[in-house]
């Protein structure tokens, strides 16, 4: 299960990086495949550390979540999260029934 949301922010590296610019620090993304097996803190960690040194600064739950989140593309963030698959398969079937 997504513990907080900069797991979903952190699954798409490439919306990340557009948003943050060149000095976004990949390398501080954890590798996982599936972030869910990530402690959370091991997340918020990583990208703090990933945007400090952009332009923006360092990522912000207030200042930079809503942005953010809006930018990253669902069908990265569900390869890298099975519980957010699950979510939207479950949201889109109830949609579908009604």
């Amino acid at each position: 299960m997504v513990q907080t949301m900069e797991t979903w922010i952190v699954a798409d590296l490439a919306a990340l990086q557009g948003y943050d610019g060149q000095r976004c620090v990949r390398a501080a993304i954890p590798a996982a495949v599936n972030l869910e097996t990530a402690e959370k803190w091991r997340v918020s960690d990583a990208l703090h550390t990933a945007t400090e040194r952009t332009q923006k600064g360092a990522s912000h739950k207030t200042k930079h979540a809503p942005d953010l989140l809006a930018k990253i593309d669902p069908e990265q963030v569900r390869k890298r999260c099975p519980a957010c698959d699950r979510f939207f398969r479950a949201v889109g079937d109830r949609i579908r029934a009604a």
